[in-house]
């Protein structure tokens, strides 16, 4: 991320501790006793992979490649630059996404990490830039299908907007999650968390009773 040893780590606030908690379904003591033990652990506020795992495997009685899938899955989420370090204050909210986190809660985290200049909707140079990280987590396995899969979301992208070239695209968040939950292909394409879509719902007719 680019970060200089010497800067001090973000602190949570009480909406970050009330999210933790929820999601991590832990106690607020307990998301503030981990947020210390990680600023002492690496008090340059940035935290390595290793140091991911290291810390998932402290609390989490999970299989070793549980918590390798979780830490890359975070690292994912959170290493803007790909140098493999994370912020300790984003380490902990991907944690919780990872843990318990809802695909709507999950993919509007990941529409802020496209959104890059935050002004609530992804133009035609974020979509460029979410191509190219697509690119690097997925085209090395299936370059031949991920180019494929990309023209797709580059036309749902443009159908979305009604048709206007890619230049003057404009996608709110509630657009863009929209089309993520409702294709499964293009949700794994752009999104670093591991996202179950919504299994559809069967309601069972009551059997009926005998008189």
């Amino acid at each position: 991320m680019g970060s200089s040893a010497s800067q001090t780590s973000a602190e949570l606030s009480k909406d970050d501790i009330e999210f933790i908690s929820s999601k991590a379904k832990i106690d607020h003591e307990s998301v503030r006793v981990w947020y210390e033990k990680l600023k002492a652990a690496c008090p340059n506020g940035k935290i390595s992979k290793a140091d991911t795992v290291s810390f998932l495997r402290s609390i989490n009685s999970g299989k070793e490649e549980q918590i390798e899938k979780q830490a890359a899955d975070i690292h994912k989420a959170f290493d803007a630059n790909n140098d493999g370090i994370v912020d300790q204050r984003e380490f902990l909210i991907g944690f919780a996404l990872t843990s318990n986190g809802s695909i709507r809660e999950k993919l509007k985290y990941v529409f802020r990490t496209y959104d890059h200049d935050k002004d609530g909707v992804i133009n035609k140079k974020e979509i460029d830039r979410m191509v190219k990280i697509a690119m690097r987590l997925h085209a090395k396995d299936d370059p031949e299908n991920t180019a494929r899969i990309i023209e797709e979301l580059k036309r749902s992208l443009e159908h979305l907007n009604q048709g206007k070239d890619l230049d003057d695209i404009r996608i709110t968040s509630k657009e863009f999650i929209q089309l993520l939950i409702e294709n499964k292909e293009l949700c794994e394409l752009v999104s670093p968390f591991n996202i179950e879509q919504p299994r559809e719902v069967i309601v069972q007719q009551p059997h009926a009773q005998s008189k």
